[in-house]
């Protein structure tokens, strides 16, 4: 990660509160740390959420930085990743690599930039493999898997406006079609 945020934690914590309620800060943070491709996904997350969260009454600007942020470990090298979970979270070891960024983001965000923020860092932590139902956690599940740069279109946005759980159900039946037809 970059120096930006290594060192975020020696700011004055009304410094700090500014960067983390000013997307303008948020967006360039993300951006200065992950790739461009990982960058533009977050965006489109971000955006999606921000939308969903009007039809569900959740605070439109959790879900958004929620989104903003949801990635920011994804490309940490598997052994960074493993040493927070060492420490935070050691039951997570053995969980794929391409999950372990959601447990690590929580823990990452909470010690680099000391971010509180329960439901955000609870529907983070359960973006990749969903064991929490809260409407927050639904939203960014959702808008993971569907933001409009990942070029797919079908009825989920269009069903989670409507029912987030329903949505859920719909992936998971899309993905358990996927491996089947992947062979796996």
């Amino acid at each position: 990660m970059s120096k930006q945020i290594d060192d975020f934690h020696l700011l004055d914590s009304s410094t700090r509160k500014f960067i983390l309620n000013n997307d303008e800060v948020l967006i360039d943070l993300v951006k200065t740390n992950l790739s461009e491709y990982r960058f533009i996904h977050s965006l489109g997350v971000a955006k999606l959420a921000k939308e969903l969260a009007y039809y569900h009454h959740v605070d439109p600007h959790k879900a958004w930085i929620a989104g903003i942020l949801h990635d920011l470990t994804k490309e940490l090298s598997e052994e960074e990743q493993n040493e927070y979970l060492r420490y935070y979270d050691s039951d997570k070891l053995d969980y794929p690599r391409p999950v372990k960024h959601s447990f690590t983001c929580k823990y990452y965000l909470k010690d680099k930039l000391n971010y509180h923020d329960k439901d955000v860092l609870n529907a983070i932590y359960n973006h990749t493999i969903l064991k929490s139902y809260d409407k927050l956690s639904l939203i960014l599940y959702v808008a993971d898997k569907r933001e409009e740069n990942r070029n797919i279109n079908d009825e989920v946005v269009d069903v989670a406006k409507k029912d987030l759980k329903k949505a859920y159900r719909l992936l998971q039946e899309k993905f358990k079609k996927l491996k089947e037809e992947n062979g796996n």
